[in-house]
């Protein structure tokens, strides 16, 4: 039944069925960037270029995207940038049948991949094990866990400068708490996962929303894992939470066999 479910779900992204997903435990990610230039309905989504453009579209809620340095062959190997009035956007930014991975579902994929590692809460290795193994500068090996290949595409920072190319890159994190809500003053909470080459583990961060990351889509229930988690709110997640505080989820499934992380 897992498994159909997850069949319909794919074929129910029309426009992004050539793309590829890997299941890890609940959860269907997306192994690549996003790259659409487009909102669900077909709307265009602006590419802000130049720094001022950037600027503009940040201080006036407008939804925009680059590629790196604006470069197109930089676009097609690492994905597009978005602002965060892109990924917040009631349009919808991911295709039918799927959704930006949002704080719960990358919470549920930090403990997940932590899965064995002693003390992961301090000293959690979710960088190296979701890094790609190849493509990084002056980097420890990354182990490409789920074949989730985290490349080395840089972000664009508050300034609308280009950053981090080969040594990190940025990935948002949808906020549940502004849902449907795209307004300057929700444009404060959500954070980003930083991937660096020298850190074992990922960050999560914000900016007040002026960054430019990248995106990686989900299929699955909104919230996740159907099992027992850690009970959190975005600002816990991005400071820490208390690991021993639980909730049920709202629709308690069957219990299923785990997928171990396994190493390529």
């Amino acid at each position: 039944m897992k498994h159909l479910f997850f069949l319909l779900c794919l074929w129910g992204i029309t426009v992004y069925a050539q793309r590829n997903f890997i299941e890890i435990d609940t959860l269907s990610w997306s192994i690549q960037n996003l790259d659409v230039t487009t909102f669900r309905n077909g709307d265009e989504i602006r590419n802000a270029k130049t720094r001022e453009e950037w600027i503009e579209c940040l201080q006036n809620g407008i939804p925009a995207y680059c590629d790196y340095r604006n470069d197109t062959t930089l676009g097609r190997r690492y994905g597009h940038m978005y602002n965060w009035f892109a990924i917040a956007d009631p349009r919808g930014l991911a295709p039918k049948g799927a959704r930006v991975a949002n704080n719960r579902d990358w919470s549920d994929l930090y403990i997940y991949t932590n899965e064995g590692v002693y003390n992961w809460a301090n000293m959690g290795l979710v960088g190296q094990r979701l890094r790609s193994k190849e493509g990084w500068k002056n980097a420890a090996p990354g182990e490409n866990y789920f074949e989730f290949n985290v490349l080395p595409g840089g972000y664009r920072n508050e300034n609308g400068e280009f950053t981090g190319l080969g040594t990190e890159t940025a990935i948002w994190v949808r906020d549940t708490m502004s849902y449907g809500v795209v307004s300057q003053g929700n444009a404060l909470l959500s954070p980003f996962a930083l991937f660096h080459g020298l850190k074992q583990d990922v960050l999560f961060t914000n900016d007040g929303k002026k960054t430019g990351c990248y995106v990686r889509l989900v299929i699955g229930k909104e919230f996740g894992l159907a099992s027992k988690m850690p009970k959190r709110t975005d600002e816990e997640f991005i400071n820490g939470y208390d690991p021993n505080a639980e909730e049920t989820s709202e629709q308690e499934e069957s219990k299923k066999t785990k997928k171990r992380p396994r190493k390529p």
